[in-house]
């Protein structure tokens, strides 16, 4: 999850001064989750994490539909949305947020960022600070970011491992490949209502 805002991050901070003031970019990446050790792992990966930023601005907004996340095995999906996320009733994650800092880009062509904002997971949003990288590709950029989530935090359920116990932290990866897009009006309105906290 939500990671995004670095990709945010990133990019305003990276992209020359006149793209800056009216360029807005967006990006479909990979998400990937991970809670208990290797032996009771629990895996989800969902390919349909969606960023938005208005460059003018520096706001971003990213989410990904729960329902998208695929599991090893179809009772491990299903338990996933009924019984720990609630899909049907908390159908997406998001994280809104804003660039707070930016390093130099170094010789290989990756920079790394720090951003702030709102992660809404289960319904439950929490203020975070996560950090990331990001690495020039030709006229494109990929954000990288991995980052703990406390499943307490946002009131969900700690799924039982094989060992017995639960698992109360999951581990969250994004991958996130960004262009320049030109958005319609209704996305630029969208991503300029943000509002940060």
């Amino acid at each position: 999850m939500k990671k995004l805002l670095l990709f945010v991050c990133i990019l305003y901070g990276m992209i020359p001064q006149t793209q800056a003031q009216t360029g807005t970019y967006k990006g479909i990446g990979t998400i990937v989750f991970e809670a208990g050790a290797p032996l009771s792992l629990i895996k989800g990966t969902s390919e349909s994490a969606n960023g938005l930023i208005d460059l003018e601005t520096g706001k971003f907004r990213f989410d990904v539909p729960i329902t998208s996340f695929r599991f090893l095995n179809s009772l491990m999906q299903e338990r996933f949305n009924d019984k720990y996320m609630q899909s049907s009733r908390y159908q997406k994650a998001t994280f809104v947020g804003r660039i707070i800092d930016k390093g130099p880009i170094s010789a290989k062509g990756e920079a790394k960022v720090t951003a702030t904002g709102t992660l809404t997971i289960h319904g439950v949003a929490k203020k975070r600070t996560i950090t990331g990288t990001l690495v020039q590709s030709g006229n494109t950029w990929q954000l990288l970011t991995d980052f703990p989530v406390k499943l307490a935090d946002h009131h969900i359920q700690a799924p039982k491992l094989s060992s017995g116990y639960g698992a109360s932290t999951m581990n969250v990866s994004l991958k996130m490949p960004l262009s320049p897009t030109t958005p319609d009006p209704q996305q630029i309105a969208a991503a300029k209502k943000l509002s940060i906290k």
